[in-house]
């Protein structure tokens, strides 16, 4: 039987650890015949409405379409998106220097 988890970018390795898949088509984390499913249940939304899709053999809801929009996530930013030029000398860049000091 085939669960699928709503998992956040930042917990997809801890997902992996304990077994679960990556769907590339659907862009989703699933698991399959797993016995426990304790480790799962903070990424299994809805486990009643999941485990009943599957055994029926229907399609599993799009449990992350249902929430609303204001809970969904963006999306994680991981680097700014203005880069500063540095000026090429040895002091740090994120420190000021005296070539890039505010005057």
């Amino acid at each position: 039987m085939r669960i699928n988890l709503k998992t956040p970018f930042a917990e997809k390795d801890a997902a992996k650890a304990l077994g679960a898949r990556w769907d590339g088509a659907k862009k989703i984390w699933y698991i399959t015949d797993v016995s426990d499913l304790a480790p799962f249940m903070r990424w299994i939304p809805d486990l009643q409405a999941a485990t009943e899709a599957a055994s029926q053999g229907e399609a599993l809801p799009d449990l992350a379409a249902q929430q609303p929009a204001a809970n969904r996530s963006a999306g994680v930013m991981t680097r700014s998106t203005v880069v500063a030029p540095h000026c090429g000398c040895t002091t740090l860049p994120w420190l000021d220097c005296e070539h890039t000091a505010a005057t």
